[in-house]
């Protein structure tokens, strides 16, 4: 098994998808929470100035989240099981991933704050979650892209549980999409890491 360091900051965010993958794989890596006082010193030793980083024993750094996800889920056996599955996982990880940024993280007014977290739900991201419920129902499976779990649901419960940092009642009209995060969290290897993490 090759050493694995993992580099982000001490956030959830992008880092906590590969975060919960090695967890659920139940695979030890070094997680190194880059404060941001580091940040300036260790930001032109990355390939791209951004974090997250995944440094695989002496092979080259691999950066960007959903390359990094992508990587590890084929490795642990999370991924998807063909090229045009894992194209979907992709896919559904970048979107995701996308919504995640968009969330008013450096906000200090709590009133904006509120304000810009209801209008990216009206707009944005209610309309992509009911898209996703109705597909996702229809479809009758226990996770995102059939029976098996995926790096992707680990992805979408990472980000839920983000934006419930931000509106607690956001899965209240997706019933379905609240069941699989509920599912996801249940799992022991997600529960035990959630439990004990920084």
């Amino acid at each position: 098994m090759p050493n694995y360091k993992l580099l982000y900051f001490n956030v959830k965010a992008r880092g906590e998808s590969i975060r919960l993958i090695f967890a659920e794989a139940g695979v030890e890596f070094e997680d190194k929470r880059v404060e941001p006082s580091e940040w300036p010193e260790i930001k032109p030793t990355t390939p791209f100035g951004r974090v997250p980083v995944l440094y695989i024993d002496d092979k080259p750094p691999l950066a960007q989240s959903g390359a990094i996800a992508a990587y590890l889920g084929r490795e642990f056996g999370l991924d998807a099981g063909s090229s045009l599955a894992d194209a979907y996982a992709h896919m559904l990880f970048d979107s995701f991933d996308d919504f995640g940024s968009i969330l008013p993280y450096m906000e200090e007014d709590p009133v904006k704050r509120e304000a810009t977290v209801q209008e990216l739900l009206e707009k944005q991201i209610n309309p992509a979650l009911d898209k996703m419920e109705k597909k996702f129902k229809a479809g009758g499976n226990d996770f995102l892209l059939g029976k098996k779990l995926t790096y992707v649901d680990l992805a979408f419960w990472n980000f839920c549980d983000v934006l419930s940092d931000f509106d607690k009642t956001f899965l209240t009209n997706f019933p379905t999409l609240d069941a699989l995060c509920k599912r996801v969290a249940a799992r022991p290897n997600i529960k035990k890491y959630v439990e004990n993490r920084p």
